[in-house]
């Protein structure tokens, strides 16, 4: 049975009975239905006239349907048992049988033959005539699945068998399954695909017999027709086409435009009386051209082309991705006339993909990118801790490199530090949870301090660094450890892409309202594609493995969010690889009078004398490395290695001051802290959290408990002797003098 064109289907009112009719005469149709009552009817009046003519049965359905189908033909006088150990009246379960040919959710055609060919096959051996009448809704339970094609392509299976063994097979579908979406063109080609369609009874009875089934805002899908002719039947699917959201154009096989709906006229803006009678062209761009043909070779063959992706150009010129299915439109004697295209505007599908795909990208370069961090880290940290390690093995095997050994460690256990240091920075950043210690700040100061902290790492490098500082003091609001931050991430950054023996500049001066600050050098630069991508996190240019400094791209990362918290900017310039760069940062100025500000107190200023000091840390090398380094200072240092000793060593002899660890066993530093808080003999102790836990919170959670600071190992002699100078400047610690 070949499928029909719509306009040559013969809709009556009711599938035909096999009474007072040809027996034998195939036919494939559907019905539509709402009520399950009218189905069984209809279901009835298809199979029961067939059992008592002779033939043979074979009922596809669910199990509801198979119980209400045999109760009924048992009501009618038919034997269903006897009938089905003669092979006359065979039920099948519609999921189980279904499930016997589909593969990867589509109709295998050997399968559908192996198990639904054989089966029919026996059941006309079986009958008295030669001739089987079939129920199915297996078509039914796809689309209920919302898999209509798949529906769709099971109906040609149905078709293409009937060419080799005589049956007349009946399909349903519920109307519920077409409606709330835009399933219109879907069921128009359901009942192409039948030799006769049967409308539901929805309107049974209504004066003018003529409906939609039609969605909320949704376009009419389909028609329904009781009981009329060929001429309202065309009516109907007129007032579809009318009423589609899709652009629906005819056009004969020589590509000229027969019909053009108002959405056509919506999407390409032509006019039906401007399209019709031109070539379907007007609207191909001309790269496009050779499509039209090929598609017009394949609909005189009788084939579809089905949901082929293209771009179309609208009267106005502009572009649009459309999405077509283009069918054969056929005469009355089967002969193809023309075709029948569907197109669907998707330019917005395509963007919502295309910026999906950059999504994806941008993702799968973020783990690129990640995954490059990793590897870098563990570089950057085995290689300072290989150099302490070896620089400690060498001191204990050769006193007289001793110096020398430690100079190793001491540079790179600093190394260590500003790698956590940073890692620490960006992610507190990042989420926006630093918080800035404000006051007006001399610049020039900041940036000799800097100089200064770089020191080691430009001389290690043998780098000439040239510092120029304006005349008159250029202050600016800001943090000073920050900002200090700021200069000397630049600094290090210049020294690392820098070769031995290179130049590095520094410079500070009024530009207008702005203080601004160069560093500049004469490395390696910066490719023209990487300069919008060295303030990206753990973007670095590729340096290969000879690089003598590391670094984890975080550096700029954290200059760059630094400065924008401080309202200022930061841009970087290269004239390319090879000829160094300038990176420029710029400060809205401060107007201050020098008399309104207050000296700062240097790195290398300490107390005015020894303290008395309790180092509390469960790791005993950190611990008695910090009394070591205390002790040399000429502090008197005590140690405790949990919250109940440091209890009772603070109770025997009241220090001026306790650095205490967080993560201590039993007590933790916090509890501990409390403690000491709640003993009116020690309201004098100074409070120090020092842990390496380097957050935000970490250090409210610190004050808090009672800590009067918080500091992140590992502590440093700069670091100490500024905490004594802020503990001195707000009265505490006191002073022994014993």
């Amino acid at each position: 049975m070949e499928p029909t064109d719509l306009s040559d289907l013969d809709l009556s009112l009711s599938p035909p009975t096999t009474e007072g009719g040809d027996a034998n005469g195939p036919a494939h149709v559907v019905q539509f239905y709402d009520d399950e009552t009218f189905l069984l009817g209809a279901i009835g009046r298809f199979v029961g006239p067939a059992l008592g003519a002779g033939e043979a049965c074979l009922i596809i359905a669910t199990a509801p349907h198979q119980a209400q189908i045999a109760q009924q033909l048992a009501a009618r006088g038919f034997d269903l048992a006897a009938l089905s150990e003669q092979g006359r009246y065979v039920a099948l379960d519609a999921a189980e049988t279904l499930s016997r040919f589909m593969v990867d959710g589509w109709p295998d055609e050997k399968r559908f033959v192996e198990v639904v060919g054989a089966t029919v096959a026996r059941a006309v051996a079986a009958g008295q005539v030669p001739h089987v009448h079939a129920f199915g809704e297996m078509v039914a339970l796809l689309c209920a699945e919302g898999r209509p094609e798949a529906a769709i392509r099971l109906e040609e299976l149905w078709n293409d068998l009937a060419k080799s063994l005589s049956f007349s097979l009946l399909c349903a579908y519920p109307l519920a399954a077409f409606r709330g979406q835009a399933y219109g063109a879907t069921l128009l080609r359901i009942c192409g695909a039948h030799s006769q369609a049967f409308p539901s009874e929805g309107l049974n009875g209504h004066a003018d017999r003529l409906g939609f089934i039609v969605g909320p805002q949704e376009k009419a899908q389909a028609i329904e027709t009781q009981g009329m002719g060929r001429e309202l039947a065309q009516a109907r699917l007129a007032a579809i086409v009318e009423s589609s959201d899709d652009a629906i154009v005819s056009k004969s096989l020589d590509g000229i435009v027969t019909s053009w709906n108002p959405a056509a006229e919506r999407m390409f803006g032509w006019t039906s009386a401007e399209a019709v009678g031109r070539h379907i062209t007007l609207i191909i761009p001309g790269e496009r051209r050779a499509e039209e043909d090929e598609a017009l070779s394949r609909i005189r063959r009788g084939e579809m082309v089905d949901h082929f992706d293209t771009i179309r150009v609208t009267k106005d010129g502009c572009l649009l991705n459309i999405s077509l299915t283009i069918s054969p439109i056929r005469d009355s004697t089967g002969r193809i006339v023309g075709a029948s295209k569907i197109a669907r505007d998707v330019t917005e599908k395509k963007r919502l993909e295309a910026e999906l795909s950059e999504k994806l990208l941008e993702l799968a370069d973020g783990d690129r990118r990640k995954d490059e961090f990793l590897a870098m880290l563990g570089h950057e940290l085995r290689n300072p801790l290989s150099a302490v390690r070896n620089a400690v093995v060498t001191a204990r095997l050769d006193p007289s490199r001793r110096d020398r050994a430690l100079d190793i460690a001491y540079r790179q256990t600093d190394q260590l530090a500003r790698l956590v240091d940073d890692l620490l920075d960006v992610a507190r950043i990042t989420r926006g949870r630093v918080t800035l210690r404000m006051e007006t700040v001399r610049l020039g100061g900041v940036v000799e301090r800097a100089v200064e902290t770089t020191r080691d790492l430009v001389e290690a490098r043998a780098h000439l660094l040239t510092l120029a500082l304006p005349d008159e003091p250029l202050h600016v609001s800001g943090d000073p450890s920050r900002l200090e931050q700021v200069v000397v991430n630049l600094i290090t950054n210049a020294a690392k892409y820098t070769e031995p023996g290179g130049r590095i500049e520094v410079m500070a001066r009024r530009e207008g309202e702005q203080a601004v600050l160069r560093v500049r050098d004469n490395g390696v630069g910066i490719a023209p594609e990487m300069l919008s991508r060295v303030f990206d996190l753990f973007a670095q240019a590729h340096r290969g493995p000879a690089r003598v400094e590391g670094g984890l791209g975080i550096g700029l990362t954290v200059v760059q969010r630094l400065v924008e918290l401080h309202g200022g900017r930061v841009e970087v310039t290269s004239e390319g690889l090879g000829r160094g760069a300038e990176f420029r940062v710029s400060f809205p100025c401060v107007p201050v009078a020098d008399a309104n500000l207050v000296p700062a107190r240097s790195a290398g200023e300490g107390h005015g004398g020894p303290v008395r000091v309790l180092v509390v840390d469960d790791n005993a090398d950190v611990a008695e490395g910090l009394m070591m380094l205390l002790e040399l200072l000429g502090h008197r240092v005590r140690v405790a290695h949990d919250g109940m000793a440091a209890l009772e060593a603070v109770r025997v002899n009241v220090p001026d001051l306790m650095l205490v660890d967080i993560g201590l066993p039993g007590m933790d530093g916090y509890e501990l802290a409390r403690r000491v808080r709640q003993d009116s003999r020690l309201k004098g102790v100074v409070l120090v959290a020092l842990t390496g836990y380097g957050r935000d919170e970490d250090k409210r959670k610190a004050i808090e408990a009672g800590f009067d600071d918080h500091l992140v190992k590992p502590l440093t002699v700069e670091t100490f002797q500024k905490l004594l100078g802020r503990l001195e400047a707000r009265g505490g610690p006191s002073v022994t003098t014993a």
